[in-house]
């Protein structure tokens, strides 16, 4: 802990507060010019608007899925995406990090030092930045003359959810963690060690508690303030938090693989707990409650299904979104802007191949399985089917730019095989939209943290856990969540595990591209996802307005012949495990 703690306390009169008041749109707002050097805690903390705006500064550091640009903390996986390290996307970003270090094995712990091509860099993502900056706010609030109690409760609890979040994505990918509850400064002692994995997942609870009443239900000025937290948001990422904490990776009768940190159940519970699943149902229902209560919150649902989804994750402040996070209002309008988006042109360079297997896993527009479906033609495979499927993934035969999207060989968006683009066959749809002027650049861009969807799909998924299986209730969310797309009901009489397999499946569907696949396949520890073989579509105009279809099998990952459950955490930088404070190494990478 001392490395980036010690980073982040130089100067702390200096650079550790001056950048808290860069520049951050929630709205139509652009905040003013940020203090000048001389800036102190007393000159922030004697101003509601500086204060403010320091504040602004620790929300600017929650994580954004989209590539932006090549700074150090805004290129993980080297400017690729975290679905390529799952079974929805193979990479053929050759230098993004899903083929520099995971598609060949070559990640190691030593690589957390070295390398910004990790998923989740240990030190050099915004985390351990935005937690301090946000116990500054805290501890200092009060200082904060002639301001509403009111208003500055609020503003703390926001504070805490920057905590929160941030504690969250590390939970997710590290396990059990070094707790910072405070502000750190010069001569602190800030030798802290890793808490275990129940420790970790009990405290960012905690937070998230405290924050829960002191945050508004909705935010009243959209236009402006669309971005910060609610209570809504808040009660959210509670459900995500214990979702993730009741799954096996940690709440099984064994460790996913031994090690010291096992021993010391910094990546597990020691034991299963079906208590969990209880807790994370009764948190996801609390939130359903909580809107049925007091409306303002549902899914976008007009009857066009493929606008409601696009939507529902693309629009803000659409009554959705429970969390939104963004860099800036809009994208720039040229590519070479400093602050330009590199996800806009990234699909060019190959970072989103959707696999054949993603693409089956979209059924029919009525709902049925294509493996189940006589609608199914596999000469005709890609029309009528479940509407997300069209605006997740670009696939031949579909409208685009205003005319028909061509991926045959020869065809506009797939010219030969040579072309990264669309290695796969398939193109990504999802963010990209028509990929052109009118829907790229100059667009409004946020990425949608938490999107009520997910909260259905837990409380049925956690339902279940906890139930021994399926009940009436658990359909009714994921049906609801199906419906907003036209498609049937589940069919009945599904077995717990049949159940959890199609609560999966649907979150896939719903939330692809929305980083919410790798967590599924890690906290459920599914080894034969990881390993098993990925497959592209090379399609042919046969001249005639038909086309021909032929599977081809993609590169072979490391993981398919090595796999190791050591892959399902990160491992630490090796310099932070040596400092001796206690941060014990994950198991596999010791």
């Amino acid at each position: 802990m001392n490395r980036y703690l010690n980073i982040l306390i130089i100067a702390v009169l200096g650079w550790g507060l001056i950048t808290s008041c860069e520049k951050l749109e929630f709205g139509n707002n652009y905040l003013e010019k940020e203090p000048g050097v001389d800036v102190t805690i007393d000159t922030i903390f004697n101003s509601v608007e500086l204060a403010e705006r320091f504040l602004w500064g620790a929300y600017s550091t929650l994580p954004y899925g989209l590539n932006l640009n090549w700074d150090a903390n805004r290129d993980k996986l080297g400017m690729d995406l975290l679905e390529s390290l799952t079974d929805l996307n193979q990479s053929y970003l050759a230098w993004g990090g899903a083929n520099q270090l995971y598609y060949n094995g070559q990640y190691s712990p030593s690589i957390e030092n070295e390398s910004s091509e990790t998923k989740y860099h240990y030190t050099k993502e915004n985390s351990w930045v935005g937690i301090r900056k946000a116990w500054i706010f805290i501890e200092n609030a009060h200082r904060v003359p002639d301001a509403p109690q009111e208003h500055l409760d609020q503003l703390k609890a926001e504070a805490l959810m920057v905590v929160a979040l941030h504690y969250t994505e590390l939970f997710r990918h590290f396990g059990g963690l070094p707790w910072v509850n405070r502000a750190f400064y010069p001569g602190d002692d800030t030798n802290l060690p890793r808490m275990t994995a129940r420790a970790t997942l009990d405290s960012i609870t905690s937070l998230i508690d405290r924050a829960i009443p002191l945050l508004p239900w909705t935010i009243e000025d959209v236009e402006n303030w669309d971005g910060r937290f609610t209570r809504a948001g808040a009660m959210g990422l509670k459900a995500r938090l214990l979702l993730f904490g009741a799954s096996p990776l940690f709440n099984d009768d064994l460790p996913y693989l031994e090690g010291t940190a096992s021993v010391e159940e910094m990546t597990w519970y020691g034991s299963y707990d079906p208590a969990l699943w209880n807790d994370a149902a009764a948190a996801a229902k609390e939130l359903i409650d909580a809107i049925d209560a007091n409306g303002a919150y549902q899914l976008v649902s007009t009857g066009d299904y493929r606008q409601d989804f696009q939507d529902a994750y693309y629009n803000r402040a659409n009554g959705e979104v429970l969390i939104s996070i963004r860099s800036r209002y809009q994208s720039p309008g040229h590519k070479w802007d400093r602050s330009y988006y590199f996800y806009q042109s990234a699909g060019n360079y190959g970072t989103a191949c959707p696999t054949q297997e993603y693409v089956d896993m979209f059924g029919m527009a009525d709902g049925t399985p294509i493996d189940e479906s006589l609608l199914y033609d596999p000469n005709d495979p890609l029309v009528n089917r479940d509407p997300r499927l069209y605006e997740t993934v670009l696939v031949n035969g579909d409208s685009y730019q205003g005319r028909t999207a061509e991926l045959w060989l020869g065809g506009k968006e797939r010219k030969t095989t040579a072309f990264k683009g669309t290695s796969s066959g398939y193109g990504l749809k999802k963010f990209l939209l028509e990929q052109d002027a009118a829907t790229i650049f100059s667009s409004v861009v946020h990425w949608p943290h938490l999107r009520l969807p997910e909260i259905y799909l837990s409380y049925a998924e956690a339902l279940s856990e906890s139930s021994g299986g399926p009940t009436a209730e658990a359909y009714t969310y994921v049906n609801i969540v199906r419906q907003r797309v036209g498609l049937s009901d589940l069919p009945a009489g599904l077995s717990q595990e049949e159940f959890r397999a199609a609560v999966l499946r649907e979150r896939a569907c719903e939330f692809g591209f929305e980083e919410v696949r790798w967590f599924d396949l890690v906290r459920w520890k599914q080894k034969e996802l990881f390993t098993m073989p990925l497959h592209g579509t090379n399609t042919f105009d046969n001249g005639d307005g038909t086309f021909t279809y032929e599977l081809f099998e993609m590169p072979a990952r490391y993981w398919r012949d090595h796999w190791s459950p050591r892959w399902y955490l990160s491992a630490f930088p090796p310099d932070e495990v040596n400092k001796g404070y206690g941060l014990v190494q994950n198991p596999g990478w010791e």
